[in-house]
C-alpha cells in the first residue's frame, strides 16, 4: 500500500463505510416524504399505500440475512461494493416506473441492496473500532450518517415540490443514484476488515491494514472456524434472541418518529408542507441527539442508558397521544422528546449490541438476522400506520409507544449488555459488566 493510499485509508476508511448509511436513511425514509406525492399521483388506497412504504423493507430484510451472511463468508469488502452497482440501477428504475406493482418491484430492489450494505459494513465499523470508541464508531457514526440521508430526503422534498408537484416522488427516487454511485468509485480504496482477515487465518496482511489504520491490533487475537451451531450454542442463543428483540421492538416504536412519522402526523389535516417540516423537525432533533449520544455512549454504562431512554420515550409517546388531536404547542414538544430520546438512546445502542454479540466469523449473519427482523418489524409498522392513522388518528402513538416498555424490560434483564470499555473478542463473556 502506497503512502498516499495508507493516507486516503486512514482518513475516510470509517466515513466511506458508514455513508452506506446515508444511503439507507435516504432511500428507506425518503418513502414517507414520496408517499404524499404517490397517493394524488396514481390514486394509492390505503392498502397500497402500505403496500409500497413496506416493500423496501421487505427486500431490505431478504438481503440482510442472505448478504450478512456472504459476508461472513467472501469478506465485507466485496459485498459493499456489489451492492451499490444493484442500488444505482434500482434508484433510477423507480423514478420511471409507470404503475404500481413496477413501483413496489423497484422498491423490493433497492430494499435488498441496502440489505447487502447494514449488516457488511456495521460489521466492518465494528471491527476496526478501538474498544474505547466502539460505541462512536459502530453506533453514533452510521446514525449521524442515516439521519443526515433522512434529512436530506425532506429538504429535497420541500424544494423540488413547488418545481414538479406530485412527480416530485420521481426526482426523490432518481436523485438517490448520485451519491451511491460517487461512494462506489470511492470505496474502490478501501481495504478488507482486518478482524476478517485474522479469523480467516490471514494474520499478515491484517497486520498491514492494522498498521495503515493506524490502529493497534487486539490483545488476543481469533483463528475461528466458522459453525453455524456458535449462533444457537451455550448462551449464544440467548444473546441472538436478546438483540433481535430489542432491535426488531424499538425499531416498531421508534418508527413513529422516522418512516411513519408522516403518515400519523398527516392524520391531524395540517397539509403536505406542514407535515414534511414535522418529519424534518424528528430527524434534526434525532441527529443532534445522535451527535450529544456520541459524547457519553462509550463513558456511561450503556445498559442504564437504554433503560432510562426507553422509558423517556414511552412517557412521550402517551404525550404524543393525549395531546396530538389539538396539533398544538403540546404534540411538538412530546414529539421532540419521543426523536431525541429514540436517538439518543435505543436507536443507536441496537446498532451497537447487534455486532458486539456475535463471533467474528458469525458477525454479519448474526447482525442480518437482528436487522432483518427489525425490518421486517417496520415493515409491520408501515403498513398498518396509513390504516390505523385513518380510523384512530393520532392516539395511535400511545400503541407503538408500548414497544418501549418493552425494549427497556429486556434490557433490564440482560445484564451483559453492558458492554462499555470491553474489548471486542470478550464482549460474549460479559455477565454483570465484567468479561468472566
Amino acid at each position: 500500500m502506497s503512502p498516499r493510499r495508507a493516507r486516503f485509508v486512514r482518513n475516510w476508511t470509517g466515513r466511506l463505510v458508514a455513508f452506506g448509511e446515508f444511503i439507507d436513511g435516504y432511500d428507506l425514509l425518503v418513502i414517507g416524504a414520496a408517499v404524499l406525492f404517490l397517493k394524488p399521483s396514481f390514486h394509492l388506497t390505503a392498502f397500497q399505500v402500505g403496500l409500497v412504504t413496506a416493500a423496501a423493507f421487505v427486500g431490505t430484510a431478504l438481503g440482510l440475512v442472505v448478504f450478512g451472511d456472504l459476508s461472513d463468508r467472501f469478506g465485507r469488502r466485496v459485498i459493499f461494493m456489489i451492492n451499490l452497482v444493484v442500488f444505482v440501477v434500482a434508484s433510477l428504475a423507480a423514478a420511471f416506473v409507470q404503475d404500481v406493482w413496477q413501483l413496489v418491484a423497484a422498491r423490493f430492489v433497492l430494499g435488498l441492496a441496502v440489505g447487502m450494505d447494514i449488516p457488511t459494513s456495521h460489521a466492518f465499523l465494528t471491527e476496526i473500532a478501538p474498544k474505547t470508541r466502539r460505541g462512536r464508531i459502530a453506533g453514533s457514526l452510521p446514525n449521524m450518517m442515516w439521519l443526515s440521508g433522512a434529512v436530506t430526503s425532506v429538504l429535497l422534498a420541500l424544494a423540488l415540490q413547488p418545481l414538479f408537484g406530485n412527480e416530485t416522488w420521481r426526482w426523490l427516487f432518481g436523485l438517490a443514484a448520485l451519491p451511491a454511485a460517487a461512494v462506489l468509485v470511492a470505496r474502490q480504496f478501501l481495504p478488507e476488515s482486518p478482524r476478517w482477515l485474522s479469523a480467516r487465518g490471514r494474520g499478515e496482511e491484517a497486520q498491514r491494514i492494522y498498521d495503515a489504520l493506524g490502529l493497534d491490533p487486539p490483545k488476543r487475537e481469533v483463528s475461528e472456524k466458522r459453525s453455524y451451531r456458535r449462533l444457537v450454542s451455550g448462551g449464544a442463543w440467548r444473546r441472538l434472541a436478546t438483540v433481535t428483540a430489542f432491535f426488531a421492538i424499538q425499531a416498531f416504536g421508534g418508527a413513529v418518529a422516522t418512516v411513519a412519522g408522516p403518515l400519523i402526523i398527516s392524520s391531524t389535516g395540517i397539509g403536505v408542507s406542514n407535515t414534511l417540516y414535522f418529519s424534518l423537525l424528528g430527524f434534526v432533533v434525532g441527529l443532534v441527539a445522535v451527535v450529544a449520544g456520541a459524547a457519553i455512549i462509550d463513558r456511561v454504562d450503556r445498559r442504564r442508558l437504554g433503560v432510562w431512554t426507553c422509558l423517556g420515550v414511552f412517557a412521550a409517546g402517551v404525550g404524543i397521544a393525549f395531546t396530538g388531536e389539538r396539533a398544538g404547542v403540546g404534540l411538538v414538544a412530546f414529539w421532540v422528546v419521543y426523536a431525541m430520546l429514540t436517538w439518543l438512546g435505543p436507536g443507536v445502542l441496537s446498532w451497537v449490541w447487534s455486532t458486539e454479540a456475535f463471533p467474528t466469523s458469525l458477525r454479519g449473519l448474526g447482525s442480518g438476522i437482528a436487522q432483518c427482523v427489525t425490518r421486517l418489524a417496520i415493515a409491520l409498522n408501515v403498513f398498518l400506520a396509513p390504516m390505523l392513522a385513518q380510523k384512530y388518528g393520532i392516539t395511535i402513538v400511545a400503541w407503538y409507544a408500548c414497544a418501549f416498555l418493552v425494549s427497556a424490560v429486556i434490557v433490564l434483564v440482560s445484564p451483559w449488555l453492558a458492554t462499555t470499555g470491553v474489548e471486542l473478542e470478550e464482549t460474549n463473556g460479559v455477565e454483570s459488566g465484567k468479561p468472566v
